[in-house]
């Protein structure tokens, strides 16, 4: 089996662009927050409708406590 290095590459770019498309969203998103504060999955569905790529509720829960953003529980 024959790995092809810039096919792996490719997929290393295309990944960092969906965290950096991800963790943009969540600082814009989450600034912008009123009283009503969004559930992960709330989040998730957001984001995908903006960008029509589909990620889970545990991605964005992820790069959320990357950020050091609490839960929406937490967050006043």
């Amino acid at each position: 089996m024959k790995i092809n290095k810039n096919n792996y590459s490719h997929q290393i770019e295309i990944k960092k662009s969906t965290k950096t498309l991800i963790l943009e969203f969540l600082n814009k998103e989450l600034k912008e927050e009123g009283i009503k504060k969004n559930s992960d999955s709330m989040l998730a569905e957001i984001f995908q409708a903006k960008t029509n790529i589909k990620v889970s509720r545990k991605t964005i829960s992820k790069y959320r406590e990357e950020l050091k953003i609490p839960s929406s529980l937490k967050r006043e």
